[in-house]
């Protein structure tokens, strides 16, 4: 039997469409309980790969939802979950040391 990587896994649950890539586009940004501002960030979503990545770093895919809609993802020293809609998509990402959550609103758009 033939033991697959969390990465393989991931892929292997998502729907074939999914696989093209995507790229999500975020122009809000909420921090903590902060009033939200605006945000310019990009994040791709490489499933081939297993991975998220961004300007800042990458992040590894740990598991992906059947249709791949929604994805959780681990960097140094966060935990991520991408929750990927038709209208809207959102990105929390929850960092460890003095616990802080970020979430990124915006869409995410298959390749």
């Amino acid at each position: 039997m033939r033991t697959l990587t969390a990465a393989a896994l991931a892929v292997s649950c998502i729907a074939a469409p999914a696989l093209a890539g995507t790229t999500c586009n975020f122009n809000v940004e909420c921090y903590m309980t902060d009033a939200c501002t605006g945000a310019g960030w990009e994040l791709t979503v490489d499933f081939e790969a297993g991975r998220l990545s961004s300007l800042a770093e990458d992040l590894t895919i740990l598991h992906a939802g059947q249709n791949g809609t929604q994805v959780f993802a681990a960097g140094a020293g966060s935990l991520n979950l991408l929750s990927i809609g038709e209208e809207i998509s959102l990105f929390t990402s929850h960092i460890e040391g003095e616990p802080t959550a970020i979430t990124y609103v915006g869409e995410c758009m298959s390749e």
